[in-house]
């Protein structure tokens, strides 16, 4: 099956960013339309976030890796799994208490989005530093012996 989680990472990363941010918004100047928009926001970022869970769990079975990694691979789903539940408890507690104990609220909107955020960095680095999810590493590579480089540096070379 074909790796579609690249497709969803996105989308809770930026919503619960933005939800934190109109919740500030809210209390700074308490408009409304603030309120309103922190409270659509995180409703989409949990739903989003159920999405990039259910895709990266997908992922996290099938893409090709190095058992190097695996660790990386671990605790970014952690983190992840962690964030994501707690934008869904922002959004069910954000529903269903609607504005009392909003320093509650504010309170799962920052640490969503701060585990979200501190999650999506291990993602970053397992893609853009060891090239999982990419065509650099395929169950080829994985299972390969290292390659050994062709190119000896001479003891008088400047480089």
């Amino acid at each position: 099956m074909q790796n579609i989680h690249p497709l969803f990472v996105h989308f809770p990363i930026a919503l619960t960013l933005s939800a934190l941010l109109f919740e500030v918004l809210y209390w700074l100047f308490k408009r409304d339309a603030f309120d309103t928009t922190s409270t659509n926001l995180i409703v989409i970022a949990a739903l989003a976030a159920i999405a990039a869970l259910i895709t990266g769990s997908l992922a996290g079975d099938s893409v090709p890796h190095p058992a190097s990694v695996s660790h990386l691979i671990d605790l970014h789903g952690d983190l992840e799994g962690t964030g994501g539940s707690i934008a869904i408890a922002a959004a069910l507690w954000t529903l269903v208490m609607k504005n009392r104990y909003r320093l509650v609220r504010l309170a799962l909107f920052v640490l969503a989005a701060g585990i979200i955020g501190f999650g999506a960095s291990y993602g970053g680095r397992m893609v853009y530093e060891h090239g999982i999810g990419t065509a650099l590493v395929t169950s080829k590579t994985v299972n390969a012996p290292p390659a050994a480089n062709p190119v000896k540096k001479d003891a008088a070379s400047p480089r």
